[in-house]
């Protein structure tokens, strides 16, 4: 091989190893206190939820929520919402969010809303995490990660660590929505968006 041939191949792999850590710094960023590109904390703490607990935040309210199943959409009304996220629901693949029973489904909500974004996770081996971007599939093994910020102030949960001893890491996260539009809820813990775990948050005018 020329020399100048593998000086690029060298330079090839020192970018490619580059964006590898640059994505593990982002993805776990929270585990450090790094706080790379803005995921590395919000505040909001990590609590644990028991199976009873997990139940109960699953329970569809009476008032506030469309669920259309045949379409895969989820509406939430009114200016506070709600938005509770299972990270690998039972009904799902390891690599999804279920939410009131459906996977990865359309979430709508309306603009100016103030929303709190729950995240459970439900995986006994993996970290999942969850934020919503403007970033649109596909995604590639690093996602949109490396690329595309939050689409809204504090739209994110870092990565929460695996269930252990039917115990659930929990975290929530409130933000507005204040801006009409198509964006997407992934989890960005490195793969995982390229493997199926994402799904649209539409922000439509009332």
């Amino acid at each position: 091989m020329h020399k100048k041939g593998f000086v690029s191949l060298l330079i090839i792999g020192v970018i490619l190893v580059a964006l590898g850590a640059g994505a593990m710094i982002f993805a776990f960023g929270n585990r450090t206190g790094a706080g790379c590109f803005g995921y590395g904390s919000n505040d909001s703490g990590v609590s644990t939820f028991n199976a009873t607990e997990v139940k109960k935040l699953s329970l569809i309210p009476s008032t506030g929520v469309k669920i259309d199943k045949a379409k895969n959409t989820i509406e939430f009304y009114g200016s506070k919402v709600l938005i509770p996220i299972m990270a690998s629901p039972e009904n799902g693949s390891m690599y999804s969010f279920g939410i009131y029973g459906l996977v990865n489904p359309t979430i709508i909500v309306h603009k100016d809303a103030q929303i709190t974004v729950q995240l459970v996770n439900m995986d006994d081996d993996m970290y999942h995490g969850v934020v919503i971007t403007s970033g649109a599939p596909p995604y590639f093994y690093m996602g949109t990660m490396m690329f595309d910020g939050p689409a809204f102030v504090n739209s994110y949960i870092p990565p929460l660590p695996e269930e252990k001893n039917s115990e659930y890491p929990e975290s929530s996260t409130t933000f507005t929505v204040s801006t009409l539009g198509t964006f997407y809820y992934i989890c960005q813990v490195m793969g995982h968006a390229s493997k199926g775990m994402y799904g649209k948050f539409v922000v439509v005018v009332d």
